[in-house]
């Protein structure tokens, strides 16, 4: 960067008052461009200052799953991937989704079977791999249906499913396709009910990480650009790799091409 002759400061996380401290931080240097370092949850904790303020946002996966890098195709090593950032002059516009007017949500949230294994992931002391593939079997070993409401523009639908997903991204970090219809910027959300899932539909699942053709048979998909979900009781949800808690009620709102992405 010095040798670039390029003004720059380095924030370092704390976990204390982070997103208002790059607030603070943003407003006072007026950067041109913001580069994360980070896991999808680091990226997830300043999109609200970054939407705000117009900034161009790279992205350098540096989490346990990186699902947006997947995602995005983000594929090179961090020190080709800062130059990239550095030298573009370009950028595409994301869609983000505002939950509960609160929470800021740009690739994957959900409720249900996957939010468990993340909160059960986040409790362990261990991580990687392993530890993930512990706690997902042991979740998918006691799969339990919950039932839910879905009030979009368009339709209401009285759905149960052992996981309801809420996306605005396809794939989750182990680059299996959840969602196989929507973009990032293209104006829609979609939520993807999973009704039930037994060994053959892993299998699949799986497959399908290098053939998109395989088909999910307990996979339903609806697009919205707006909605109400409704449970019959509090349920945990987790956004971009992060749980936030226990919900009753989601109001979900698309925020069409709010984030400037470089590419």
């Amino acid at each position: 960067m010095k040798n670039a002759k390029i003004s720059f400061e380095i924030f370092q996380t704390t976990g204390e008052n982070d997103t208002q401290e790059l607030e603070h931080l943003i407003s006072e240097k007026s950067p041109e461009k913001v580069i994360i370092v980070g896991g999808d949850g680091t990226l997830n904790m300043f999109l609200k200052p970054l939407k705000d303020n117009e900034v161009k946002v790279g992205f350098i996966p540096m989490g346990s799953a990186n699902g947006m890098a997947e995602e995005l195709g983000l594929e090179d090593s961090p020190k080709v991937l800062f130059n990239a950032f550095l030298k573009s002059t370009r950028h595409k516009k994301l869609d983000l989704l505002a939950i509960n007017k609160t929470h800021l949500l740009l690739h994957l949230g959900d409720l249900g079977a996957n939010a468990n294994l993340v909160a059960n992931y986040e409790k362990d002391g261990s991580r990687g791999m392993f530890t993930y593939a512990k706690h997902f079997f042991s979740e998918f070993r006691n799969l339990k249906s919950f039932e839910f409401d879905i009030e979009t523009e368009q339709m209401e639908y009285q759905r149960k499913g052992v996981m309801l997903a809420i996306c605005n991204g396809r794939k989750y970090g182990t680059g299996i396709p959840l969602n196989t219809v929507g973009k990032m910027d293209d104006g829609f959300f979609e939520f993807v009910v999973v009704k039930a899932m037994d060994f053959s539909d892993l299998i699949k699942a799986a497959l399908s990480k290098f053939d998109e053709d395989q088909q999910i048979q307990s996979l339903e998909t609806i697009q919205a650009k707006s909605a109400k979900i409704k449970l019959k009781a509090p349920r945990l949800l987790q956004i971009d790799g992060e749980v936030i808690g226990k919900f009753e009620e989601l109001h979900i709102e698309l925020l069409p091409k709010a984030l400037n992405f470089i590419v």
